[in-house]
C-alpha cells in the first residue's frame, strides 16, 4: 500500500478520544478512594486515642516492673558470688557491681512508690541483707588469711621439728652402738648395759615423737580444709590423742639437755593443734561464716521473691486495664474495617468496570496487536500486517506505523545495494546456501563470473582448494543453531575479468536480515603483501646465515676468553700460595725458634729420665715422660697449625668464626712478637653465649690477610719508638670491620694510591717481593668485602677489612 493510500485512510481529528476517557474513568476512582480514605481516618482517630492512653499510662509501668525485675534478678544472681568470693580484690569487684544493682533497685522503687506501695521499704531490706552479707564473708577472709598463716607457720615448724629429731635420733643410735660394743668386749659390763636400757628408752622415745609428731603436723593441716563440723570434731579427737602422746614421750626426755629445744618446738606445734587461735578453732570459725553467709542467701531470695510478688501484682493491674483498652481498640477496628471494606468493594467494582468494558476491550487489545506487529517490524519483518480501523489515538498511531514499514522496505533496499557498490574493499552478500545476492566492484574484479554474470554461487569462482573450503563451510553453517554460527576466513585465489588469477583472503561472517540468515563476503587483494612475504623470507634468509656466522665467531671468542680466565684464576691461585709460603719462609726463624726450646726441654727430661729410671726412681721419671708428652704436644700444635696455613685453600665460601682465625695468625708470631718486645692489643666483641661472632670468607685465606696485615706491622714498628699494634672488631648493620693498627711513622702520601699494586713496596730490596697486600685484596674482594687504608700519618698506619656478617 503507497503512502497516499493511507494518508487518505486516516481518521480525521479526535475530539473525545482516549485521554479525555481515561480521565472520567480515574477521577471516579480517585472519588472512591477519597471516600475509603475518610472513613479510615475516623477509624484510626478513634484507635489512636486509645492507644495513646495505653502509652502515657500503662506502658511507662511494664518498662518499670521490667527494669525492677531485671534489678532484682541481677541481685539475686550476683548475690551467690559475693558469698563464694575468694580474694578481698573479687570482694570488692562483687560488692561494687552489687551496689551499682542496688542504688538502682532504690532508684526504681522511689520512681514506682505511687504505683507499688512497698517498694521502698523492700529495698531497703535488700540493702541491709547485702550489708550484712558483705560483712559475713569479710569475716570469712579474714579467718581464712588466720588459717592460711597458721599453715605457713606449721610448714616452718614442721622443718625445725625435723631438724631437730633427726640429730637426736642419730646419736641415740651412735650411743647404743657404743654400749654394744662396751657389753661385747666385756668391759664396764653394769655401767654399759645402763648406758645401753637408758640409751634404747629415750631413742625409743624420740622415735615416737618422731611418729606422733608428723600424725599431729598431718592432722593439722587436714584440720585448715576440713568441709563440715563433724569432720572437724572426728579429726579434733585424733589430734587430742595424739598430743597427749607427744607430751606423755616428751615427758621421759625431761633429763635430757639435748631434748630441750625440741620440748619447745613440740609445744609450739601444739598451740596450733589446740585452744584459741589454733588452726582447727580458725576452720571452725570459717565454716560458721559460710553457714551464716547461706541464710543471709536464702534470706535474700526470699526478699528479691517478695520484690517480685510486688511486681506481679503492678502487672496484674496493668495487664487488667490494657485488656480493656484492647477491647475498645478492637471494637473500633472492626467498625473501621467494615466501613474500609464497602467503599473498597465499590471502588474495586467501579474499576473492574472501567477495565473489562473500556481498557480492556477498546485499548489493551488494540495496543497487543499493534505492539505485536511493531515487534515483528523491529525484528526484521516488514511484511507484517498492521491493524487499522476507529477514530482515536490507537488508529492514528497504526497509520503512522504503516507509513514507517513501507519507508523502511524501501530505504533498506536501496541503502544495502548502495552501501555494497560505494565500498572501497571487496564486498558481497550470500544467502544461506553460498549463493551471491549482491557484489560491488571491487569484489567483482577478484572474484569475477567465468561468463560475466553478477550471480552464481561463491564456490564456483574460487580456485578448487578455496571453493572446497567454502562449500564445507556453508553446509557446517546450515546445520549449526543460529546462536552458533561460524565464520571463515582464509587464503586462496580468485579470478580477475581477465581470466588471470589473483591472490585473495577471503572473510565470511553472518548476518540476519528480516529474519533471514545471511553471509556478508570481505575480499581482498593479496598480491602486494604476498610479493612482500616473498621479499621478507630471502631476507631473513640471508640475515639468518649472517647470525650463524657471527655467533660461530662469538663461540670461539667466548672459548678463548674461558680460558684465559681459568689460566688467570690459576696463576692467582698459585700467587696466593706463593705469597702464603713466602710469609711462611719470613715466619721460619721464629718457628724454629720455638720448637729448638721444647725440644732442647725434650732431651734434657729423657736424659734425666734414664738416670732416675738407672736409680730406680721410676715415679719420677714418669714425671720426666709426661712432661715429655706435653712438649711433644706443644710442638705439634705448631706443625699443624703451619700445616694448615701452607695447604692449599677451599674455593668455596661460609660461615668462619673470626676468633680463632684472629688468635691463629697471631700465634704464627709468638716468638717474633716476644723477640722485638712488640705490644699487642686484641679487642673483640663477646657476643652472645653460643651465638660467637663469624664472617662470609673463607678459614685459611681469611688468616692469610691477616698474617699479612700483621707481618706488615710488625715491619712497621721494628724502628719506632713506641712498639704497638692493635687489632679491634666492630659490628655494623649486616657487616663486621676489622682494624690492624700499627704506631709506625706511616705510609708517605705520594705512594699512598700504590700500595694495593702488585710488586710493589716501600721496604728495602731482597725483604719484600710487594706481594702481600695486592693478594690480601684480591682475597678480600673474593668474599665480597672491602680491604682499604683507613688512616696513615705520623702516629701509625690503620687498615680497614670489611666483611658480610654470617
Amino acid at each position: 500500500m503507497s503512502v497516499e493510500a493511507v494518508a487518505e485512510r486516516a481518521p480525521g481529528p479526535v475530539r473525545f478520544g482516549i485521554r479525555a476517557r481515561l480521565l472520567l474513568a480515574f477521577v471516579a476512582v480517585a472519588a472512591l478512594s477519597v471516600v475509603a480514605c475518610g472513613l479510615g481516618w475516623l477509624s484510626y482517630d478513634r484507635l489512636g486515642g486509645t492507644l495513646d492512653e495505653f502509652a502515657e499510662s500503662h506502658l511507662p509501668a511494664l518498662g518499670l516492673a521490667a527494669r525492677l525485675a531485671e534489678e532484682g534478678g541481677s541481685i539475686i544472681a550476683t548475690a551467690p558470688i559475693l558469698a563464694n568470693a575468694q580474694t578481698e580484690q573479687e570482694l570488692g569487684a562483687i560488692r561494687d557491681a552489687l551496689g551499682r544493682r542496688l542504688a538502682a533497685l532504690r532508684a526504681l522503687a522511689a520512681e514506682g512508690e505511687r504505683g507499688v506501695p512497698g517498694l521502698r521499704p523492700m529495698a531497703d531490706a535488700l540493702g541491709h541483707n547485702l550489708t550484712d552479707l558483705d560483712a559475713t564473708v569479710r569475716h570469712r577472709l579474714a579467718l581464712a588469711r588466720r588459717n592460711q598463716e597458721g599453715i605457713e607457720r606449721l610448714r616452718w615448724l614442721h622443718a625445725d621439728f625435723l631438724d631437730e629429731i633427726e640429730p637426736l635420733v642419730t646419736d641415740a643410735r651412735f650411743n647404743i652402738q657404743s654400749a654394744l660394743d662396751l657389753v661385747e668386749a666385756g668391759t664396764r659390763s653394769a655401767e654399759a648395759v645402763r648406758v645401753l636400757r637408758a640409751e634404747s628408752r629415750r631413742s625409743e622415745a624420740v622415735l615416737q615423737i618422731g611418729a606422733n609428731g608428723n600424725l599431729a603436723v598431718g592432722l593439722i593441716a587436714r584440720a585448715a580444709t576440713l568441709a563440715t563440723t563433724e569432720a572437724l570434731d572426728d579429726n579434733a579427737g585424733f589430734l587430742e590423742e595424739t598430743a597427749d602422746r607427744l607430751q606423755r614421750d616428751l615427758a621421759t626426755l625431761d633429763d635430757w639437755a639435748d631434748g630441750v629445744s625440741l620440748a619447745q618446738v613440740v609445744a609450739r606445734l601444739l598451740e596450733l593443734a589446740r585452744g584459741e587461735g589454733s588452726v582447727p578453732e580458725l576452720r571452725r570459725a570459717e565454716l560458721a561464716a559460710a553457714d551464716r553467709g547461706q541464710g543471709l542467701l536464702a534470706e535474700n531470695r526470699k526478699l528479691v521473691a517478695r520484690l517480685n510478688g510486688l511486681i506481679a501484682q503492678q502487672v496484674q493491674s496493668v495487664e487488667t486495664t490494657s485488656r480493656a483498652a484492647a477491647a475498645r481498640s478492637a471494637q473500633a477496628i472492626a467498625e473501621g474495617r467494615s466501613a474500609l471494606l464497602a467503599s473498597a468493594l465499590v471502588s474495586l467494582l467501579v474499576a473492574v468496570l472501567v477495565a473489562w468494558l473500556y481498557v480492556n476491550r477498546s485499548i489493551i487489545s488494540r495496543l497487543t496487536r499493534l505492539g505485536s506487529a511493531a515487534h515483528e517490524i523491529a525484528a526484521g519483518n516488514l511484511q507484517a500486517d498492521i491493524p487499522l480501523g476507529g477514530n482515536d489515538e490507537l488508529s492514528q498511531m497504526a497509520a503512522a506505523l504503516l507509513v514507517f514499514r513501507d519507508t523502511a522496505i524501501a530505504v533498506e533496499e536501496a541503502n544495502a545495494q548502495a552501501i555494497i557498490d560505494n565500498a572501497q574493499a571487496g564486498l558481497a552478500t550470500t544467502d544461506a546456501d553460498g549463493v551471491i545476492e549482491f557484489v560491488n566492484p571491487p569484489a567483482a574484479a577478484l572474484i569475477a563470473a567465468p561468463d560475466g554474470s553478477a550471480d552464481g554461487r561463491l564456490a564456483d569462482r574460487l580456485d578448487p582448494a578455496g571453493a572446497r573450503r567454502v562449500e564445507d563451510f556453508f553446509r557446517e553453517a546450515g546445520a549449526a543453531p543460529d546462536e552458533a554460527v561460524p565464520s571463515l576466513s582464509i587464503l586462496t585465489a580468485g579470478r580477475r575479468p581477465d581470466g588471470r588469477p589473483v591472490p585473495v583472503q577471503v572473510g565470511i561472517r553472518p548476518f540476519r536480515r528480516r529474519q533471514q540468515q545471511r553471509f556478508i563476503v570481505t575480499l581482498t587483494d593479496m598480491t602486494e603483501r604476498v610479493e612482500a612475504q616473498q621479499i621478507l623470507e630471502r631476507t631473513v634468509a640471508e640475515r639468518t646465515a649472517d647470525l650463524r656466522t657471527t655467533n660461530a665467531r662469538l663461540e670461539r671468542a667466548i672459548a678463548e676468553h674461558q680460558r684465559a680466565e681459568r689460566d688467570l684464576r690459576d696463576a692467582q691461585a698459585e700467587l696466593v700460595q706463593a705469597g702464603k709460603l713466602a710469609a711462611l719462609g719470613q715466619l721460619a726463624a721464629g718457628v724454629g725458634h720455638e720448637l729448638n726450646q721444647p725440644l732442647s726441654a725434650i732431651r734434657s727430661y729423657a736424659h734425666n729420665g734414664r738416670k732416675l729410671i738407672a736409680l730406680g726412681r721410676v715415679a719420677e721419671a714418669e714425671g720426666n715422660l709426661g712432661k715429655i708428652a706435653d712438649l711433644t704436644a706443644r710442638m705439634a700444635n705448631i706443625t699443624n697449625h703451619l700445616k694448615r696455613f701452607a695447604r692449599r685453600p677451599d674455593t668455596r665460601l661460609g660461615a668462619v668464626e673470626l676468633a680463632p682465625v684472629v688468635q691463629g695468625a697471631l700465634s704464627l708470631f709468638d716468638t717474633r712478637l716476644r723477640e722485638e718486645a712488640v705490644e699487642v692489643a686484641v679487642h673483640l666483641p663477646e657476643g652472645r653465649p653460643g651465638e660467637p661472632l663469624r664472617v662470609r670468607a673463607e678459614e685459611v685465606r681469611l688468616e692469610q690477610v691477616l698474617v699479612n696485615l700483621l707481618s706488615n706491622a710488625l715491619d712497621a714498628v721494628a724502628d719506632a719508638p713506641l712498639r704497638r699494634i692493635a687489632i679491634g672488631v666492630e659490628e655494623t648493620d649486616g657487616s663486621v670491620r676489622i682494624t690492624v693498627r700499627d704506631s709506625g711513622s706511616g705510609i708517605p702520601d705520594a705512594v699512598a694510591g700504590q700500595v694495593f699494586d702488585p710488586f710493589f713496596t716501600t721496604k728495602p730490596v731482597g725483604t719484600g717481593l710487594g706481594l702481600g697486600l695486592s693478594i690480601s685484596y684480591n682475597i678480600v674482594r673474593d668474599f665480597g668485602g672491602v680491604l682499604s687504608v683507613a688512616d696513615s700519618g705520623p702516629g701509625g698506619t690503620v687498615f680497614l677489612l670489611t666483611l658480610t656478617r654470617a
